[in-house]
């Protein structure tokens, strides 16, 4: 206990004390001061939120347990109160990581994570109102007997354009890369390249889009990442800003609109700005 309190304090104090100066310096971020309220806290059944998206009903959002939680959405609201309890069945929560929602009201549970690497079982659930189909997939581009190869972890996605779209995870000390993957949001089994690549300083936790479509952000340990869409692609080719948020480990991000963004941390705060 005493060593787990001593790493959470570590933890703390390097994602209070980043910075956004490399990916400034290296991508051509702006650097923004941002004013950060904390807006509520998750009751103890929400004990590692790790995914949020908006619900259908106003000022409310579903989000989940970080893996070996029970296969359940919660409707909460900025506060962290509970609303309601969604089973999803057919379902195990291996390692939940992220939400995404597309237009027609069908949400997509990304049982993606992969510390280790080393897993071969990776799929989103989509849940629609009658039943719960499975994406299955893998990388085109990993080689399971390179073991020095950290970067097939995956804690964010978002839906777009008829797809979902994956930014991976690296465990690699130093600088991080985080890969873009592109499949479409239909049930099937895929098999999926990259799209695109960028080096960052910090880990990619959570992703989402912004209502009008026109950005996305990533949030990781301390930062939030704003890119622009220009002419309706997805990629890392347009940096806009960098946040920083600090807040500890900040693994869920979702915009409440164009102009405020809402994010949690695995310790159970919630969180507000407005960009």
């Amino acid at each position: 206990m005493y060593i787990y309190k001593f790493y959470l304090l570590l933890f703390a104090i390097k994602t209070a004390t980043c910075s956004c100066s490399y990916e400034h310096r290296a991508e051509n971020f702006e650097i923004e001061k941002v004013d950060i309220e904390k807006v509520g806290e998750f009751p103890s059944l929400i004990n590692e939120s790790s995914g949020l998206i908006k619900a259908n009903e106003n000022g409310k959002y579903w989000t989940h347990n970080d893996g070996g939680g029970k296969p359940q959405l919660y409707m909460v609201d900025a506060e962290g109160l509970i609303y309601e309890t969604l089973e999803i069945p057919n379902a195990d929560n291996k390692d939940w990581e992220d939400l995404a929602k597309d237009t027609k009201g069908n949400i997509y549970i990304g049982d993606f994570g992969n510390n280790n690497n080393k897993r071969k079982d990776l799929v989103i659930y989509k849940k629609g109102n009658l039943n719960v189909e499975k994406l299955t997939f893998r990388y085109s581009d990993q080689d399971f007997k390179d073991n020095k190869d950290l970067s097939f972890d995956c804690e964010a996605f978002f839906w777009a354009n008829d797809s979902l779209y994956l930014f991976t995870k690296s465990w690699a000390k130093g600088k991080k890369i985080s890969k873009l993957y592109v499949m479409p949001d239909k049930p099937g089994d895929y098999t999926l390249k990259p799209q695109d690549s960028v080096w960052l300083k910090s880990q990619v936790t959570g992703a989402d889009i912004s209502p009008d479509g026109t950005k996305y952000v990533l949030i990781t340990y301390g930062k939030l990442f704003l890119y622009g869409i220009k002419n309706g692609k997805i990629n890392f080719g347009e940096p806009l800003t960098c946040f920083k948020i600090g807040k500890n480990q900040t693994e869920a991000v979702v915009f409440e609109n164009d102009h405020k963004i809402i994010f949690s941390n695995e310790q159970g705060k919630i969180y507000q700005i407005e960009i």
